[in-house]
């Protein structure tokens, strides 16, 4: 098992809703997720293309955009994000909000993080009376596909040809 971090220690983790000045922290974490978790199964022309300040962009439109339909999380342990994720409400025919932007800082992995994520979103969703929610997730990580099936997710598709030509499972919560 991993060797506990010192500041996982210290204090429990807290899950939050994310505010506009998280942007920065938010966007460090998921671009440092994504060179992890994207590398193995990405181009290495994609992983060396992303930049970090178009993260930091990104993330401070959405997180100062947020209605009351769609909310960030964000796990803290002593004061350090270590881990985010978005639902947000989408009008579409097939399901009626998304879950992504999910991750968890690569060296805090396998402590419960995404699960105290994962619980916070599920209750935002049920709150909001969400119906049908999806996310994607690429299809060869498999430890992150177990995990979604742990909280109740249900594949629905596979996608050959998903982000940055990365094959994707699609999957569907019914809460």
């Amino acid at each position: 098992m991993n060797q506990r971090p010192e500041t996982m220690q210290t204090r429990p983790i807290r899950v939050r809703t994310a505010l506009p000045e998280d942007c920065k922290s938010v966007a460090a974490l998921i671009f440092s997720s994504h060179t992890i978790s994207f590398a193995p199964f990405a181009s290495s022309d994609w992983v060396r293309s992303r930049d970090l300040n178009e993260y930091q962009s990104k993330w401070k439109e959405l997180l100062a955009t947020e209605s009351s339909d769609t909310r960030v999380f964000l796990a803290e342990n002593n004061g350090e994000i270590v881990g985010t994720v978005r639902v947000s409400s989408l009008d579409s025919n097939d399901f009626d909000a998304q879950l992504n932007g999910m991750h968890v800082a690569p060296d805090t992995t396998g402590f419960g993080i995404g699960s105290l994520l994962m619980k916070q979103a599920i209750t935002f969703i049920k709150e909001r009376g969400f119906k049908n929610v999806e996310l994607g997730v690429i299809a060869a990580n498999v430890r992150a596909r177990n995990f979604y099936e742990s909280h109740g997710w249900q594949l629905v598709e596979e996608l050959t040809d998903g982000i940055e030509g990365v094959p994707i499972a699609i999957y569907r919560l019914h809460p």
